[in-house]
C-alpha cells in the first residue's frame, strides 16, 4: 500500500536510556533476536546467531475496488494454535472487523476478502445515507490496513497495525498505528514494559524533541497542543521492536495534524 504510506507518520529512532522497568525485559532478551524479515541482532559479534524459535505465518495480501470506493489489506496471519498465536489472531481480528460480526476461519485470504467486502458495503450504505449518487474517482471513499509480523524472539512476538481512511467530502485521510507485544509461553499481552513515571516524562520529552527536530523545551512546547507538564502516554502502550521499544502516538493526541503522528524507540542495547 505505497500510495497510502504518503501519509504516514515521519517517526525516527532515538537513542535514550530505557528506564528501569524494563530491565527484567532486556534481560530476557539475552538471546539474539531477529524481525519479521529475518534481520538479525547480535549479543557476540564473534559468533554466528542462532534463529529465535519459528513464528509461522501465512500472509494474504488484496485489494478490492467497486463503484463505492477502494479497499486494501495486507495480513501476517498465524499458522499455529499455541497461546500466542491464539492471542494474535485475537488481536488481528479486532483489527479488522471491531464489532462486525464474522464467520469463523483461519484462513489468511478469507479474512482478507471479508474485511474488504465489510468495507464496501460500508461505503456504499454511507454514500446512500448521505444521498450520494455517485462520486469522483479522486474523492470516492478508501480505507486500507496493515498487519505485520514485526519481531520474533524466543520469548515475545510483536504484531504491528497501520490503518488508513479517507470519506468523500473530507479534506485530507487519517491514520493510526498500534503495536502489541504478546509473551509467547503463555499469549499474555505485554502492556506494562515501561511504567509511567517522573523519569519516563524526562524521556518522553527527549524522544520529542528528537521527533520533531528541536534542542529545547522552549521549542518543543511550540509543536504541542498540551503543556509539558501534562504530557500524556501514548494511547496504547509501547512495544518491543527488533529496534527496541516503540512509543507511538495517535493524529491529534498531543500536536497538529500538520505533524504527524509522534513517535521514538528505546534501543534496547543502550542499557
Amino acid at each position: 500500500m505505497t500510495t497510502y504510506r504518503n501519509y504516514t507518520r515521519k517517526a525516527r529512532a532515538i537513542t535514550v536510556v530505557v528506564l528501569t522497568t524494563v530491565v527484567a525485559l532486556c534481560a530476557c532478551l539475552k538471546k539474539p533476536t531477529t524481525d519479521a524479515a529475518g534481520t538479525a541482532g547480535s549479543t557476540n559479534q564473534t559468533e554466528a546467531s542462532p534463529s529465535p524459535l519459528p513464528f509461522p505465518t501465512d500472509s494474504a495480501r488484496l485489494k478490492m475496488t467497486s463503484d463505492a470506493g477502494s479497499a486494501e489489506v495486507y495480513l501476517d496471519y498465524p499458522k499455529g494454535h499455541d497461546a500466542a498465536a491464539r492471542e494474535a489472531k485475537a488481536f488481528i481480528r479486532s483489527q479488522l472487523f471491531g464489532d462486525r460480526p464474522t464467520e469463523p476461519t483461519d484462513d489468511a485470504e478469507a479474512l482478507a476478502r471479508r474485511y474488504c467486502e465489510l468495507t464496501l458495503q460500508g461505503f456504499e450504505h454511507s454514500l446512500q445515507q448521505l444521498n450520494f449518487s455517485e462520486v469522483s474517482h479522486e474523492q470516492a471513499p478508501e480505507e486500507g490496513m496493515e498487519i505485520r509480523l514485526v519481531f520474533v524472539s524466543d520469548q515475545y512476538i510483536t504484531y504491528e497495525s497501520w490503518h488508513y481512511a479517507y470519506f468523500t467530502g473530507g479534506g485530507h485521510g487519517t491514520y493510526g498505528t498500534q503495536g502489541l507485544t504478546i509473551r509467547r509461553s503463555d499469549g499474555k499481552r505485554m502492556n506494562h514494559l515501561a511504567k509511567d513515571s517522573e523519569r519516563l516524562r524526562h524521556l518522553m520529552v527527549q524522544g520529542l524533541m528528537d521527533y520533531f527536530g528541536v534542542s529545547d523545551e522552549a521549542s518543543l512546547a511550540d509543536y504541542l497542543t498540551v503543556p509539558l507538564d501534562l504530557l500524556p502516554m501514548p494511547a496504547h502502550p509501547p512495544y518491543l521492536t527488533a529496534d527496541g521499544l516503540r512509543f507511538q502516538y495517535e493524529l491529534y493526541d498531543i500536536c497538529r495534524m500538520d505533524d504527524g503522528a509522534p513517535a521514538f524507540t528505546i534501543p534496547l542495547d543502550s542499557l
